[in-house]
Protein backbone atom coordinates (compact mmCIF):
# COMPACT_ATOMS: atom_id res chain seq x y z
CA UNK A 1 0.00 0.00 0.00
CA UNK A 2 1.77 3.29 -0.99
CA UNK A 3 1.14 6.43 1.24
CA UNK A 4 3.40 9.01 -1.29
CA UNK A 5 4.55 8.83 -4.10
CA UNK A 6 3.38 5.89 -6.50
CA UNK A 7 6.30 3.69 -6.53
CA UNK A 8 7.42 4.11 -2.66
CA UNK A 9 6.00 2.36 -0.08
CA UNK A 10 6.08 3.09 3.26
CA UNK A 11 4.42 2.47 6.93
CA UNK A 12 3.44 3.74 9.89
CA UNK A 13 6.95 4.01 12.22
CA UNK A 14 6.76 2.34 15.54
CA UNK A 15 5.97 5.31 17.60
CA UNK A 16 2.70 6.15 15.40
CA UNK A 17 2.13 2.49 15.45
CA UNK A 18 1.79 2.08 18.66
CA UNK A 19 0.34 5.15 19.74
CA UNK A 20 -2.46 5.04 22.45
CA UNK A 21 -5.26 6.45 20.66
CA UNK A 22 -5.21 5.23 17.51
CA UNK A 23 -4.87 2.18 18.19
CA UNK A 24 -7.44 1.75 20.89
CA UNK A 25 -10.07 3.55 18.35
CA UNK A 26 -8.69 0.77 15.31
CA UNK A 27 -8.79 -2.07 17.80
CA UNK A 28 -12.51 -1.35 18.54
CA UNK A 29 -13.20 -0.44 15.43
CA UNK A 30 -11.58 -3.90 13.93
CA UNK A 31 -12.97 -5.94 16.70
CA UNK A 32 -16.11 -7.29 15.04
CA UNK A 33 -14.22 -8.67 12.45
CA UNK A 34 -12.32 -11.10 14.41
CA UNK A 35 -8.77 -8.37 15.05
CA UNK A 36 -7.31 -7.92 18.12
CA UNK A 37 -3.78 -5.91 19.54
CA UNK A 38 -0.80 -8.04 20.09
CA UNK A 39 2.16 -6.91 23.20
CA UNK A 40 3.58 -3.62 22.26
CA UNK A 41 6.35 -5.53 21.44
CA UNK A 42 4.50 -7.25 18.52
CA UNK A 43 3.40 -5.81 14.52
CA UNK A 44 -0.17 -4.97 14.52
CA UNK A 45 -2.33 -6.74 12.11
CA UNK A 46 -2.63 -5.76 8.44
CA UNK A 47 -5.97 -4.31 8.35
CA UNK A 48 -5.24 -2.70 11.72
CA UNK A 49 -2.07 -1.26 10.71
CA UNK A 50 -4.30 0.13 7.10
CA UNK A 51 -6.75 1.47 9.31
CA UNK A 52 -4.37 3.62 11.24
CA UNK A 53 -2.45 4.46 8.12
CA UNK A 54 -5.66 5.78 6.21
CA UNK A 55 -6.06 7.95 9.69
CA UNK A 56 -2.95 9.56 9.39
CA UNK A 57 -3.19 10.34 5.57
CA UNK A 58 -1.34 13.70 4.21
CA UNK A 59 -4.52 16.29 3.49
CA UNK A 60 -5.69 17.21 0.27
CA UNK A 61 -3.61 14.85 -1.38
CA UNK A 62 -4.51 12.15 -3.65
CA UNK A 63 -2.46 8.65 -2.37
CA UNK A 64 -2.29 5.59 -4.62
CA UNK A 65 -3.17 2.47 -2.36
CA UNK A 66 -3.86 0.14 -4.76
CA UNK A 67 -2.44 -0.94 -7.74
CA UNK A 68 -3.56 -4.39 -9.41
CA UNK A 69 -1.09 -5.60 -11.68
CA UNK A 70 -1.65 -7.86 -13.44
CA UNK A 71 -5.52 -7.89 -13.25
CA UNK A 72 -8.05 -10.25 -14.07
CA UNK A 73 -10.59 -7.71 -15.06
CA UNK A 74 -11.07 -4.13 -16.35
CA UNK A 75 -12.30 -1.00 -14.98
CA UNK A 76 -14.86 0.13 -17.58
CA UNK A 77 -15.45 3.45 -17.99
CA UNK A 78 -19.28 3.22 -18.47
CA UNK A 79 -19.39 1.30 -15.00
CA UNK A 80 -20.53 2.94 -11.96
CA UNK A 81 -19.09 1.83 -8.15
CA UNK A 82 -21.02 2.22 -4.30
CA UNK A 83 -20.05 2.16 -1.30
CA UNK A 84 -21.36 -0.95 0.68
CA UNK A 85 -21.63 1.00 4.46
CA UNK A 86 -22.06 -2.41 6.56
CA UNK A 87 -18.82 -3.99 5.20
CA UNK A 88 -16.84 -0.82 4.14
CA UNK A 89 -15.93 -2.44 0.71
CA UNK A 90 -16.13 -0.78 -2.65
CA UNK A 91 -18.30 -2.68 -5.30
CA UNK A 92 -18.00 -1.96 -9.13
CA UNK A 93 -20.76 -3.10 -11.81
CA UNK A 94 -20.86 -2.25 -15.38
CA UNK A 95 -19.62 -2.99 -18.73
CA UNK A 96 -18.85 -0.79 -21.91
CA UNK A 97 -20.51 -3.62 -24.35
CA UNK A 98 -18.96 -1.78 -27.07
CA UNK A 99 -17.46 -5.89 -28.54
CA UNK A 100 -14.62 -5.45 -25.75
CA UNK A 101 -16.37 -6.22 -22.61
CA UNK A 102 -19.34 -8.33 -21.55
CA UNK A 103 -18.57 -8.27 -17.66
CA UNK A 104 -21.96 -8.50 -15.22
CA UNK A 105 -19.76 -10.02 -12.32
CA UNK A 106 -19.64 -7.71 -9.32
CA UNK A 107 -16.14 -6.64 -8.30
CA UNK A 108 -15.45 -5.68 -4.73
CA UNK A 109 -12.57 -4.60 -3.18
CA UNK A 110 -11.39 -4.17 0.83
CA UNK A 111 -9.61 -1.59 1.83
CA UNK A 112 -8.34 -3.17 5.02
CA UNK A 113 -7.71 -6.65 3.40
CA UNK A 114 -6.03 -4.52 0.39
CA UNK A 115 -7.83 -6.93 -1.75
CA UNK A 116 -9.73 -6.99 -5.05
CA UNK A 117 -12.25 -9.76 -5.10
CA UNK A 118 -14.54 -11.05 -8.13
CA UNK A 119 -17.71 -12.81 -7.15
CA UNK A 120 -18.46 -14.34 -9.69
CA UNK A 121 -17.67 -15.13 -13.33
CA UNK A 122 -19.27 -12.62 -16.33
CA UNK A 123 -22.02 -14.74 -17.46
CA UNK A 124 -21.47 -16.12 -21.26
CA UNK A 125 -23.24 -14.19 -24.00
CA UNK A 126 -24.96 -17.42 -25.30
CA UNK A 127 -26.62 -17.75 -21.99
CA UNK A 128 -28.31 -14.24 -22.64
CA UNK A 129 -31.92 -14.58 -23.26
CA UNK A 130 -35.57 -13.01 -22.66
CA UNK A 131 -37.34 -14.84 -19.68
CA UNK A 132 -40.66 -15.48 -19.13
CA UNK A 133 -41.59 -11.92 -17.80
CA UNK A 134 -40.06 -10.43 -20.82
CA UNK A 135 -36.85 -8.86 -18.70
CA UNK A 136 -33.43 -9.65 -20.28
CA UNK A 137 -31.54 -12.04 -17.74
CA UNK A 138 -28.14 -13.84 -18.27
CA UNK A 139 -26.80 -16.92 -16.52
CA UNK A 140 -26.67 -20.80 -16.67
CA UNK A 141 -25.61 -21.54 -12.66
CA UNK A 142 -27.28 -18.40 -11.51
CA UNK A 143 -29.53 -15.51 -12.56
CA UNK A 144 -27.73 -12.25 -13.54
CA UNK A 145 -28.48 -9.24 -15.43
CA UNK A 146 -27.00 -8.58 -18.55
CA UNK A 147 -23.67 -6.35 -18.81
CA UNK A 148 -24.58 -2.75 -19.19
CA UNK A 149 -23.78 0.81 -18.97
CA UNK A 150 -24.46 1.66 -14.93
CA UNK A 151 -22.90 5.19 -14.69
CA UNK A 152 -24.39 6.66 -11.47
CA UNK A 153 -27.52 4.62 -11.99
CA UNK A 154 -26.13 2.41 -9.06
CA UNK A 155 -25.87 2.70 -5.40
CA UNK A 156 -26.00 0.51 -2.41
CA UNK A 157 -29.24 0.57 -0.03
CA UNK A 158 -28.61 -0.24 3.45
CA UNK A 159 -31.98 -1.07 4.20
CA UNK A 160 -31.75 -4.21 1.62
CA UNK A 161 -28.69 -4.67 2.13
CA UNK A 162 -28.15 -4.93 -1.33
CA UNK A 163 -26.32 -3.49 -4.10
CA UNK A 164 -29.54 -1.66 -6.60
CA UNK A 165 -28.91 -1.72 -10.23
CA UNK A 166 -30.99 0.71 -12.07
CA UNK A 167 -29.74 1.00 -15.67
CA UNK A 168 -31.05 -0.94 -18.71
CA UNK A 169 -29.98 -2.25 -21.47
CA UNK A 170 -30.23 0.69 -24.04
CA UNK A 171 -27.24 1.46 -25.44
CA UNK A 172 -26.18 -2.50 -25.69
CA UNK A 173 -25.34 -3.69 -28.75
CA UNK A 174 -25.04 -7.27 -28.82
CA UNK A 175 -26.11 -10.35 -28.89
CA UNK A 176 -28.54 -8.75 -31.16
CA UNK A 177 -32.25 -7.78 -30.45
CA UNK A 178 -33.81 -10.69 -29.36
CA UNK A 179 -37.64 -10.98 -29.74
CA UNK A 180 -40.44 -10.64 -26.60
CA UNK A 181 -38.85 -7.95 -24.57
CA UNK A 182 -40.83 -5.82 -22.54
CA UNK A 183 -39.70 -4.58 -20.03
CA UNK A 184 -36.53 -3.67 -18.40
CA UNK A 185 -36.35 -4.34 -14.12
CA UNK A 186 -34.50 -3.15 -11.39
CA UNK A 187 -31.73 -5.28 -10.46
CA UNK A 188 -30.96 -5.92 -6.61
CA UNK A 189 -27.79 -8.17 -5.65
CA UNK A 190 -27.84 -9.48 -2.21
CA UNK A 191 -24.40 -8.71 -0.28
CA UNK A 192 -25.60 -11.96 2.36
CA UNK A 193 -26.27 -14.13 -0.36
CA UNK A 194 -24.64 -12.62 -3.52
CA UNK A 195 -27.71 -13.76 -5.79
CA UNK A 196 -29.41 -11.31 -8.01
CA UNK A 197 -33.05 -10.88 -8.02
CA UNK A 198 -35.80 -8.40 -10.02
CA UNK A 199 -37.34 -5.98 -7.90
CA UNK A 200 -39.79 -4.96 -10.23
CA UNK A 201 -42.16 -8.25 -10.81
CA UNK A 202 -43.36 -7.41 -6.73
CA UNK A 203 -43.34 -3.98 -7.45
CA UNK A 204 -44.62 -3.22 -10.33
CA UNK A 205 -42.29 -1.61 -14.06
CA UNK A 206 -39.46 0.44 -13.37
CA UNK A 207 -38.60 3.98 -15.00
CA UNK A 208 -35.74 4.18 -17.57
CA UNK A 209 -32.85 5.44 -15.45
CA UNK A 210 -30.01 4.64 -18.54
CA UNK A 211 -27.75 7.47 -18.45
CA UNK A 212 -28.62 8.73 -15.55
CA UNK A 213 -27.73 9.11 -11.65
CA UNK A 214 -28.47 7.99 -8.10
CA UNK A 215 -27.85 8.53 -4.13
CA UNK A 216 -29.46 7.31 -1.34
CA UNK A 217 -31.44 9.84 1.54
CA UNK A 218 -30.08 8.71 4.94
CA UNK A 219 -32.73 10.88 6.90
CA UNK A 220 -35.71 9.20 4.92
CA UNK A 221 -34.58 5.52 4.15
CA UNK A 222 -35.02 6.34 0.23
CA UNK A 223 -33.48 5.57 -2.37
CA UNK A 224 -33.23 8.37 -5.52
CA UNK A 225 -33.10 7.85 -9.13
CA UNK A 226 -32.67 10.64 -11.41
CA UNK A 227 -33.21 10.58 -14.93
CA UNK A 228 -36.60 12.52 -17.00
CA UNK A 229 -37.47 13.39 -13.20
CA UNK A 230 -36.65 12.51 -9.95
CA UNK A 231 -37.76 8.94 -8.91
CA UNK A 232 -37.85 7.53 -4.94
CA UNK A 233 -37.77 3.99 -4.23
CA UNK A 234 -40.69 3.27 -1.51
CA UNK A 235 -39.27 1.38 1.68
CA UNK A 236 -43.00 0.44 2.30
CA UNK A 237 -44.02 -0.13 -1.03
CA UNK A 238 -40.40 -1.22 -3.00
CA UNK A 239 -42.05 0.27 -5.79
CA UNK A 240 -40.65 3.23 -7.79
CA UNK A 241 -43.08 6.77 -6.93
CA UNK A 242 -42.34 10.12 -9.16
CA UNK A 243 -41.62 12.54 -7.24
CA UNK A 244 -40.62 15.31 -9.58
CA UNK A 245 -40.95 15.47 -13.82
CA UNK A 246 -38.56 18.46 -14.09
CA UNK A 247 -35.24 17.53 -15.70
CA UNK A 248 -32.40 19.99 -15.90
CA UNK A 249 -30.03 17.57 -16.78
CA UNK A 250 -30.04 15.45 -20.12
CA UNK A 251 -27.55 12.47 -18.94
CA UNK A 252 -24.16 11.88 -17.99
CA UNK A 253 -24.56 13.42 -14.72
CA UNK A 254 -23.77 12.59 -10.98
CA UNK A 255 -25.76 12.71 -8.10
CA UNK A 256 -24.27 12.84 -4.33
CA UNK A 257 -25.84 13.35 -1.04
CA UNK A 258 -25.42 15.94 1.28
CA UNK A 259 -26.24 14.30 5.05
CA UNK A 260 -25.73 17.69 7.25
CA UNK A 261 -28.94 19.51 4.35
CA UNK A 262 -30.87 16.22 3.40
CA UNK A 263 -30.43 17.29 -0.05
CA UNK A 264 -29.04 15.51 -3.44
CA UNK A 265 -26.60 17.66 -5.41
CA UNK A 266 -26.17 17.43 -9.08
CA UNK A 267 -23.04 17.80 -10.96
CA UNK A 268 -22.06 17.82 -14.71
CA UNK A 269 -24.24 17.12 -17.79
CA UNK A 270 -23.97 15.54 -21.12
CA UNK A 271 -23.18 19.35 -22.25
CA UNK A 272 -20.51 20.20 -20.26
CA UNK A 273 -21.28 22.16 -17.68
CA UNK A 274 -19.98 24.00 -13.82
CA UNK A 275 -23.12 24.28 -12.62
CA UNK A 276 -24.35 22.81 -9.38
CA UNK A 277 -27.97 22.15 -8.97
CA UNK A 278 -29.45 21.31 -5.71
CA UNK A 279 -32.66 18.70 -4.71
CA UNK A 280 -34.19 18.89 -1.95
CA UNK A 281 -36.82 16.67 -1.33
CA UNK A 282 -40.17 16.16 0.02
CA UNK A 283 -40.88 14.41 3.80
CA UNK A 284 -41.94 10.96 2.16
CA UNK A 285 -40.72 8.73 -0.61
CA UNK A 286 -42.95 10.26 -4.11
CA UNK A 287 -43.80 13.76 -2.50
CA UNK A 288 -42.87 16.52 -4.96
CA UNK A 289 -39.19 18.20 -4.15
CA UNK A 290 -37.46 21.47 -5.40
CA UNK A 291 -34.37 22.45 -7.56
CA UNK A 292 -32.61 24.86 -6.99
CA UNK A 293 -29.38 26.72 -9.37
CA UNK A 294 -26.25 27.15 -8.37
CA UNK A 295 -23.33 28.98 -10.45
CA UNK A 296 -20.60 28.98 -8.14
CA UNK A 297 -17.89 31.26 -7.70
CA UNK A 298 -14.52 30.75 -6.32
CA UNK A 299 -11.56 29.42 -8.72
CA UNK A 300 -12.78 28.57 -12.40
CA UNK A 301 -13.93 25.13 -12.55
CA UNK A 302 -13.83 23.85 -16.27
CA UNK A 303 -16.95 22.57 -17.48
CA UNK A 304 -17.53 18.78 -16.70
CA UNK A 305 -19.46 15.64 -17.85
CA UNK A 306 -18.95 12.26 -16.14
CA UNK A 307 -17.10 13.25 -13.25
CA UNK A 308 -16.49 11.27 -9.95
CA UNK A 309 -18.13 13.10 -6.78
CA UNK A 310 -18.20 12.34 -3.19
CA UNK A 311 -19.45 14.24 -0.15
CA UNK A 312 -17.73 14.39 3.15
CA UNK A 313 -19.83 15.42 5.93
CA UNK A 314 -17.50 15.90 8.15
CA UNK A 315 -15.48 18.86 6.51
CA UNK A 316 -18.81 19.89 4.53
CA UNK A 317 -17.47 19.57 1.16
CA UNK A 318 -17.88 17.70 -2.00
CA UNK A 319 -15.02 16.10 -3.41
CA UNK A 320 -14.78 16.08 -7.46
CA UNK A 321 -12.11 15.27 -10.39
CA UNK A 322 -12.32 17.35 -13.59
CA UNK A 323 -10.49 16.71 -16.77
CA UNK A 324 -8.79 19.85 -17.58
CA UNK A 325 -8.09 20.55 -21.43
CA UNK A 326 -6.68 23.72 -23.32
CA UNK A 327 -8.83 27.13 -23.01
CA UNK A 328 -10.81 27.17 -25.81
CA UNK A 329 -10.65 23.66 -26.98
CA UNK A 330 -13.57 21.86 -25.31
CA UNK A 331 -12.74 18.67 -27.40
CA UNK A 332 -9.24 18.23 -27.36
CA UNK A 333 -7.44 15.37 -25.57
CA UNK A 334 -6.97 16.30 -21.95
CA UNK A 335 -2.96 16.96 -20.41
CA UNK A 336 -4.38 16.07 -16.64
CA UNK A 337 -7.22 16.18 -13.95
CA UNK A 338 -7.22 18.87 -11.59
CA UNK A 339 -9.05 18.14 -8.05
CA UNK A 340 -12.00 20.61 -7.14
CA UNK A 341 -13.60 20.81 -3.61
CA UNK A 342 -17.47 22.21 -4.11
CA UNK A 343 -18.27 24.33 -0.89
CA UNK A 344 -22.09 24.26 0.05
CA UNK A 345 -22.10 26.47 2.36
CA UNK A 346 -20.13 29.34 0.03
CA UNK A 347 -21.47 28.46 -3.04
CA UNK A 348 -17.95 28.00 -4.67
CA UNK A 349 -15.36 25.80 -6.06
CA UNK A 350 -11.70 25.22 -4.64
CA UNK A 351 -9.26 23.93 -6.65
CA UNK A 352 -6.23 21.75 -4.66
CA UNK A 353 -2.63 22.41 -5.65
CA UNK A 354 -1.40 19.27 -5.09
CA UNK A 355 -4.19 17.07 -5.88
CA UNK A 356 -3.87 16.45 -9.60
CA UNK A 357 -4.11 12.99 -11.43
CA UNK A 358 -4.03 11.92 -14.73
CA UNK A 359 -6.56 12.54 -17.06
CA UNK A 360 -9.78 10.29 -16.03
CA UNK A 361 -12.23 10.42 -19.18
CA UNK A 362 -15.59 9.03 -18.24
CA UNK A 363 -15.47 7.69 -14.34
CA UNK A 364 -18.29 7.14 -12.18
CA UNK A 365 -15.94 5.44 -9.28
CA UNK A 366 -15.99 7.85 -6.34
CA UNK A 367 -17.17 7.21 -3.12
CA UNK A 368 -17.25 8.61 0.62
CA UNK A 369 -16.05 6.40 3.33
CA UNK A 370 -17.12 7.68 6.62
CA UNK A 371 -15.60 4.59 8.51
CA UNK A 372 -12.30 6.16 7.83
CA UNK A 373 -12.69 9.73 6.57
CA UNK A 374 -11.50 9.01 2.82
CA UNK A 375 -12.70 9.35 -0.72
CA UNK A 376 -11.99 6.52 -2.65
CA UNK A 377 -11.11 6.94 -6.77
CA UNK A 378 -10.87 4.36 -8.87
CA UNK A 379 -9.28 4.69 -11.86
CA UNK A 380 -7.73 2.41 -15.03
CA UNK A 381 -8.66 1.24 -18.49
CA UNK A 382 -7.77 -1.16 -21.16
CA UNK A 383 -4.27 0.53 -21.24
CA UNK A 384 -3.46 0.39 -17.38
CA UNK A 385 -4.55 -1.33 -14.07
CA UNK A 386 -7.02 -0.96 -11.76
CA UNK A 387 -5.77 1.55 -9.34
CA UNK A 388 -7.45 2.64 -6.30
CA UNK A 389 -6.79 5.76 -4.75
CA UNK A 390 -7.51 7.75 -1.36
CA UNK A 391 -7.82 11.33 -0.10
CA UNK A 392 -8.21 12.61 3.13
CA UNK A 393 -9.88 16.25 2.86
CA UNK A 394 -9.41 19.25 5.29
CA UNK A 395 -10.17 22.42 5.09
Amino acid sequence: MTRTAPDRKTRPGPGRRHAVGAIAAAGAALAAGGWWLRRDDEALPEPVERALALRELAPNRWVRYHEERPGDWTRQAHAGMALDARRGTLLVFGSDTHGQDWDNAVHEFDPLLERWHTHQRAAGVQTYRIDADGAPVAGSDALMPWAMHTYDAIEYHPGLDALVVMSTTEHNPGPGPLPGMRRQPTWLYDLSTRRWSQLDPVAGQAPSFFGGASAFDERRGVLVAYRRGIWELDPATRAWRRASSESPHSMHQTMAYDSRRGAMFVFGDYRPTNEVWRYDPGAVAGAHGRWTRHVPGGDPCPPHSSVPVAYDAAQDLFVLVVDERPAGSPRAKPQSASTYFYDPARDLYLRLADADLPPLGMNFMMAWDRRHGVAWLVTGDWGSPVTVWAMKPSR
